[in-house]
């Protein structure tokens, strides 16, 4: 990764017997689009295997995998987000979860200081699991490497995917993630538009295979780029509010700016060395076939 010049890792920890989860795809929102949803009280929540890790097995596990991978990310330049669980529960079908709480967050920085071991913001399901989003940005700006915009209405045992416009959590993260320069971003899961197909029919957590409005067609997409980008551009062009009145999203955007500003050099320069150590490599390839 780290040669092909890409800089992040998203991952999860959820274990692979019951991932991502929902008890529906075709649930009707604004505009006859559809989207997904998670209902505890619709869930099948029967345990599919009778020994399974206990949560402190499950943390050991993560932190074995960080103290065998993190060194590796360091020296190849890449950095490690980590996705919280969706739905941000903690246990499914008998499987414990172990990234769904503020308290998880915080043993998972310590659990291993590089800055290379990070998060991956993920807007809903952090504002499901209680965090006031601008705060969770400044208290991890420096280790918060991705950012997934997506909005949805109710409870963390029972929501809705909505439109990026309608709840304000990406609205009031849009405000704060201006401070946070260089980190990429994402509109992550959009409802199903109608006139458009969808997704395949299926259960995800058995095979990972989504239902007609699976959160990655194009139309809604296009809707989530513009909304956040108009966002984003209208927040670092407002003028900057007077001391004292800033507010909870300014002080935290202030905060989070003057956090990354010391880190723009340097990325600059991984950016610039990646790509030197690129075209290296596609020249050392370029030679390699004409010698052969």
């Amino acid at each position: 990764m780290g040669e092909a010049g890409i800089p992040v890792l998203c991952y999860n920890f959820m274990h692979w017997g019951c991932r991502v989860a929902r008890t529906s795809y075709q649930v009707p929102i604004r505009g006859g689009a559809l989207s997904s949803q998670f209902d505890m009280a619709a869930w099948d929540n029967s345990p599919l295997e009778e020994e399974v890790p206990s949560v402190e097995q499950t943390w050991a596990n993560l932190s074995y995998f960080l103290s065998r991978v993190v060194p590796v990310a360091e020296e190849a330049g890449v950095l490690l987000a980590l996705h919280p669980d969706d739905p941000p529960v903690a246990n499914l079908r008998g499987y414990n979860r172990i990234m769904n709480t503020k308290e998880d967050f915080a043993r998972l920085l310590a659990t291993n200081p590089s800055r290379h071991n990070g998060i991956c913001l993920d807007v809903s399901l952090f504002g499901l699991m209680g965090f006031d989003v601008a705060e969770a940005v400044a208290t991890f700006a420096d280790r918060i490497h991705f950012v997934h915009f997506r909005d949805v209405v109710g409870s963390r045992e029972s929501y809705t995917e909505v439109f990026h416009d309608q709840q304000g959590l990406s609205e009031h993260a849009a405000m704060v993630a201006a401070g946070l320069e260089g980190v990429p971003v994402r509109p992550d899961h959009v409802p199903l538009l109608e006139g458009e197909a969808g997704g395949a029919e299926g259960e995800k957590a058995t095979g990972y295979v989504s239902g007609r409005a699976s959160g990655y067609t194009m139309l809604g997409r296009l809707h989530a780029v513009g909304y956040l980008q108009g966002l984003i551009q209208g927040v670092r062009r407002a003028p900057a509010p007077a001391a004292g009145e800033q507010g909870k999203e300014g002080e935290a955007a202030a905060l989070v700016s003057a956090r990354t500003k010391r880190d723009n050099a340097s990325k600059r320069k991984q950016s610039e060395g990646k790509f030197a150590a690129l075209q290296r490599l596609k020249e050392a390839r370029k030679e390699g076939r004409k010698m052969k």
